[in-house]
C-alpha cells in the first residue's frame, strides 16, 4: 500500500469483510470507557474542582463498584476485540472522522485511572510560577488550588518528566490558569492530538491503515491508559514514531531531522532514547544494502584486480557514507536534548537516578524484592533488583531477536524486541509504559511479522496489567484496596511470569513471517 495514500484501502478480494462482533466488542468497550470518564469524582477520577471554561458533558452519579466494573469491562472488551481480530482476519475500516469523533469524546471527560494528570498540572504551575519542578515538590511551593489538587502519594515528589514534557505541562498551566481543571483539559488536547498525529504518522511509515488502527488507534490498551489516562508516555512515543518516519527524508537532512526528533522523544521520556539504536541500524542496515546491490552492478570481481578495487572502493564509501549518517543522528539529538537539560538543570539527572530504582507491586520483582529486603537493606535491595530486571530485559531481548519468526532483521524488527523486552522485564510496571510496544507492533505487522501465539500473549498480559490498576486511586474504600491489591499483587504478577516462560522457553514462537521490505 503506498505511504503517499495511507487512508487507501484494498479492493476487492484482496479488502477483508469487517467484523461485526469485532466491531461490537470495540464500541462496547469505548462506551465503558467514556462512561468512567464522565463520573468525576469518582474511585477512578480524583477531583479537580469547578469546570471553568472547559467545554464538558454532566458528571454521571457513578460511584464505587459500578465504576470499577465498567472499566473493567471496557478493559476486557477491547482486549477481547484484538484477540477476535488475531483469530479472525477482518478490516475495521474506520473512517478517519470516526477517530477524531472518539478524541472529541475524551475532551468532554475527565482524566482517570491514576492521578499522574495533577501531577502534571501541579509541575506545569510549579514551573510558570518561576519555581524548579525538579526540586520543589507540590507540598513544598504552598498550598493553592492547582498544587493542592495533587493525590497521594505524590504531594512530596518533585517532577521525574524531561524538559519538553515539563514545558508542555507550563504551557498547559499557562494556558489553563488558575483552576485545575482547566489545566488538565489543556494537557488533554496535547495527548489527544498526538495520539491522532501518531496515526498520521504510523499511517506514513507503515501504508497499512489496518495494522495502524488495531495496534494503536483502535487498541483499547492506548486508549484506555494512554488518551484517556493522559499520560505522557503517548507524547514521548509519537516522538519516537516521527523520528522513524524522518529517515523516509534522504541523505543528511532526513538524518538530522530523525536525530532532532530522537533528542525530542528522549527529553520527554528518557526511555523513548531507545529509538537512538533503531535509527542507527536502520542506516547501517541501509548502507549494507546499497553496497550488496552495487557488488552486483560493478565489474565482476573474479575477472580482474580492477574489479575487485571498484568493489572495495565503493564499499568503503557506503560504509563511511552510513557511519556519516549515525554521526549526523547523535549529533542532532544531542543538539537537541543538551540544551533542553541544560535550562531544565543537573536535578532532572537527580530525580531519573532517584526514580530507577523503583519496583511495582505488579512487578514479579516485587516477590524479589521482598525476599532480598528480609537480608539487605532497602537500598541495596533495590539496587540487585534493579541490576538483576536489566539483565532480564537484555535476555528478553536477545532471545525475542532470535525466535521471531521470519529472517528480516530490519528496524520494525529491532524496535519490537527492544521495547517489548522493557514492557516485560522491567521492575517498575505500568500499563501506559507499554505504548512504545503498540506502536513498535503497528510498524511490524504492517511489514509482514506474524507470532499469533506472542501477540495474545501480550495482548492478554496487558489487559491484566491494565485491570490490576483498575480503579487507579490510592484512596479508596477498603474492601475495594483489598480486591484491586489482590489482582495487582498475585494475578498480574503471576501472567507476567507466565509471559516470561513463553519467550524464554526453547524452541521458535510460533506464527509464520516473511522478510520485511525494511520500508523504514
Amino acid at each position: 500500500m503506498a505511504a503517499d495514500a495511507p487512508d487507501a484501502l484494498p479492493a476487492g478480494s484482496d479488502r477483508a469483510a469487517r467484523d461485526p462482533l469485532r466491531l461490537g466488542l470495540l464500541a462496547g468497550s469505548l462506551l465503558c470507557l467514556l462512561l468512567v470518564g464522565l463520573a468525576h469524582p469518582s474511585v477512578a477520577a480524583p477531583p479537580l474542582g469547578p469546570a471553568g471554561w472547559v467545554p464538558h458533558l454532566p458528571d454521571l452519579p457513578l460511584r464505587g463498584w459500578v465504576v470499577v466494573a465498567l472499566q473493567v469491562a471496557g478493559y476486557g472488551l477491547g482486549a477481547a476485540a484484538l484477540l477476535r481480530g488475531l483469530r479472525v482476519p477482518s478490516r475495521l475500516d474506520v473512517p478517519w472522522a470516526a477517530w477524531a469523533l472518539v478524541g472529541g469524546l475524551v475532551l468532554l471527560t475527565v482524566p482517570y485511572g491514576t492521578a499522574d494528570h495533577t501531577n502534571y498540572a501541579a509541575y506545569g504551575h510549579i514551573l510558570v510560577e518561576g519555581g524548579d519542578p525538579w526540586v520543589t515538590t507540590p507540598q513544598d511551593f504552598g498550598p493553592d488550588r492547582i498544587t493542592s489538587a495533587v493525590q497521594p502519594p505524590w504531594e512530596d515528589t518533585p517532577s521525574v518528566y524531561g524538559p519538553v514534557a515539563t514545558g508542555l505541562m507550563g504551557l498547559s498551566a499557562l494556558v489553563g490558569g488558575e483552576l485545575p481543571r482547566q489545566v488538565v483539559w489543556v494537557w488533554q488536547v496535547l495527548v489527544v492530538a498526538a495520539w491522532l498525529l501518531g496515526r498520521v504518522l504510523l499511517l506514513r511509515l507503515t501504508g497499512d491503515r489496518e495494522s495502524v488502527d488495531t495496534w494503536w488507534t483502535g487498541n483499547v490498551l492506548v486508549l484506555g491508559a494512554g488518551v484517556l489516562g493522559a499520560h505522557v508516555d503517548l507524547l514521548a512515543t509519537t516522538a519516537l514514531v516521527g523520528a522513524l518516519l524522518a529517515t523516509r527524508v534522504r541523505g543528511v537532512p532526513g538524518a538530522l531531522l530523525a536525530g532532532a526528533l530522537a533528542g525530542v522523544a528522549a527529553s520527554t521520556k528518557i526511555t523513548a532514547g531507545v529509538v537512538v539504536v533503531v535509527l542507527a541500524w536502520l542506516y547501517l542496515r541501509r548502507g549494507m544494502e546499497i553496497s550488496s546491490s552495487e557488488d552486483h552492478q560493478r565489474a565482476d570481481p573474479h575477472t580482474s584486480a580492477k574489479g575487485v578495487g571498484s568493489v572495495t572502493k565503493g564499499v568503503r564509501a557506503v560504509t563511511k557514507g552510513a557511519a556519516g549518517m549515525v554521526l549526523a543522528v547523535v549529533l542532532a539529538g544531542l543538539a537537541v536534548a543538551v540544551p533542553l537539560h541544560l535550562w531544565a538543570g543537573p536535578n532532572v539527572f537527580g530525580q531519573l537516578l532517584t526514580a530507577s530504582d523503583g519496583v511495582s507491586y505488579a512487578s514479579p520483582w516485587r516477590a524479589v524484592y521482598t525476599v532480598l529486603d528480609l537480608g539487605v537493606a532497602e537500598p541495596s535491595a533495590r539496587a540487585w533488583v534493579a541490576r538483576a530486571s536489566a539483565v532480564l530485559c537484555v535476555v528478553l531481548a536477545v532471545v525475542l531477536w532470535r525466535r521471531l519468526p521470519g529472517t528480516d532483521s530490519g528496524p520494525q524488527r529491532l524496535l519490537l524486541v527492544l521495547v517489548t523486552a522493557y514492557a516485560l522485564g522491567a521492575a517498575y510496571v505500568l500499563p501506559w509504559y507499554a505504548l512504545p510496544m503498540w506502536a513498535a507492533l503497528a510498524w511490524w505487522v504492517a511489514d509482514g511479522g506474524r507470532a499469533p501465539r506472542l501477540l495474545t500473549a501480550l495482548v492478554v498480559q496487558g489487559a491484566v496489567v491494565a485491570i490490576g490498576y483498575v480503579p487507579g486511586r490510592v484512596r479508596i474504600p477498603e474492601d475495594m484496596a483489598t480486591v484491586t491489591l489482590a489482582w495487582r499483587m498475585v494475578v498480574v504478577p503471576l501472567v507476567t511470569a507466565i509471559v516470561w516462560l513463553l519467550v524464554l522457553r526453547p524452541g521458535r514462537l510460533p506464527g509464520r513471517g516473511r522478510r520485511g521490505s525494511a520500508r523504514g
